[in-house]
């Protein structure tokens, strides 16, 4: 659900657009955005299709993700978990609600596609969408809070330790 919620406001698409692409109500795609309704698959694939991205490149996404945070020692589950035991979704929650995402502009030179990440760079430097950098770099989450502007969009090693 991050992934699409970020590919979502990548793209600058309101959640009322993607709740009418898939015949939805804007508060039922709201719900499910927010973590309160389960994605159920068939909407998943029609959320993906809207977008014109194939599913399995939303999922392979998905994998890689998860394969990087259980390299920092966070559990991925496959399971539907409670709100308030998805440790992830509630820091991505937090993030899209700090006063730094509120007011972050769009990257004028083309960012990165969600999609395409993590991305590993030669300065040892890890991309990553905002919302996964933000459960992740302490200095990220910070610097949103407080509305700050960080140098480059990157996770540096040393902010993991």
């Amino acid at each position: 659900m991050i992934l699409l919620r970020e590919l979502r406001m990548e793209r600058g698409v309101h959640q009322a657009q993607v709740a009418d692409w898939i015949g939805k109500t804007p508060s039922a795609w709201t719900k499910v955005e927010a973590g309160k309704s389960p994605l159920q698959f068939e909407t998943f694939v029609r959320v993906c299709f809207s977008f014109q991205v194939q599913p399995s490149t939303v999922m392979a996404t998905a994998e890689r993700y998860a394969a990087l945070l259980r390299q920092h020692k966070w559990a991925v589950l496959a399971t539907e978990l409670d709100l308030n035991e998805d440790g992830l979704l509630r820091y991505a929650q937090e993030y899209w609600a700090s006063p730094g995402c509120r007011n972050s502009l769009p990257n004028p030179w083309g960012a990165p596609s969600v999609l395409n990440g993590p991305l590993y760079n030669p300065d040892n430097t890890i991309t990553l969408a905002s919302a996964i950098r933000y459960a992740l770099d302490a200095n990220f989450r910070a610097a949103q809070l407080n509305n700050q502007v960080l140098p480059g969009n990157a996770l540096q090693p040393e902010a993991l330790y």
